[in-house]
């Protein structure tokens, strides 16, 4: 069975962001395993700090599945800044555990142009990490309250068979066990 690590950009619990991981998750690799990583507790990055215990947990929780799923709001057209943070932690690990892993990058917004502003700088970060990224198809959800019903299900066909394709394309990048 595939692991998938799966990471919010949002905290809110009941975020579109949340929601897309979900629905990413039913429409394209039920069957798989989807380990949603908190990150809630992680502390403002000080490299002179030494790693957390929560945060060499959360680094072993993403070393021990087979792909990344990453799902983000856009914030003032950027990464939102305790992503980000986070990022910044898991990049001075002694063991990098992103590197190589089959990741895909999605976002969702209410707004009109979805997460397409957040997506590069998110990509330039994880190719820092030399994360093995989809490329294509591209997810980047706008206009969130039309695509999700008031309970979170997804309701928008086009988007399920978006979601359908960008999952087959990670699952591509799993190694055969």
């Amino acid at each position: 069975m595939i692991k998938i690590a799966g990471i919010c950009g949002s905290l809110r619990p009941n975020s579109a962001n949340h929601r897309l991981l979900h629905a990413a998750w039913k429409q394209g690799a039920p069957e798989s395993e989807l380990n949603l990583i908190d990150w809630s507790m992680i502390k403002i990055f000080d490299d002179q700090s030494a790693p957390s215990s929560d945060l060499l947990e959360i680094a072993a929780q993403i070393s021990s599945s087979d792909a990344l799923l990453i799902s983000s709001p856009e914030y003032n057209w950027s990464i939102p800044g305790g992503l980000k943070n986070l990022l910044d932690w898991l990049s001075v690990l002694p063991q990098n555990p992103i590197l190589n892993k089959p990741t895909l990058i999605m976002g969702a917004s209410s707004g009109r142009l979805g997460t397409a502003r957040m997506q590069p700088h998110l990509r330039s970060v994880l190719t820092h990490f030399k994360a093995d990224l989809v490329s294509h198809p591209e997810v980047a959800i706008s206009n969130t309250s039309e695509v999700f019903d008031p309970s979170g299900d997804l309701i928008d066909p086009e988007i399920e068979n978006l979601l359908k394709q960008a999952m087959a394309e990670l699952i591509k990048l799993v190694p055969a066990s």
